[in-house]
């Protein structure tokens, strides 16, 4: 991973029914990077754009935010 990246550790919860589903927050600091380079508020962007995960073409996941329609 390149040196500039950000990297760091965090835990997984199950959450729902028989634990459907699999929940890692992802953080702050890359939520208001995001907002940050479309001028807007951390509010205004999670009210705005919501996170799109890719997997399963290459290794690892990784996550867009693409603008609510």
């Amino acid at each position: 991973m390149a040196a500039s990246a950000y990297e760091r550790k965090y835990k997984m919860r199950t959450l729902g029914e028989n634990g459907l589903n699999i929940v890692v927050s992802i953080p702050r600091i890359v939520i208001e990077k995001e907002a940050r380079e479309k001028n807007l508020t951390v509010s205004e962007f999670i009210e705005q754009y919501y996170a799109v995960a890719q997997y399963n073409s290459f290794e690892g996941i990784h996550y867009n935010f693409k603008l609510k329609e």
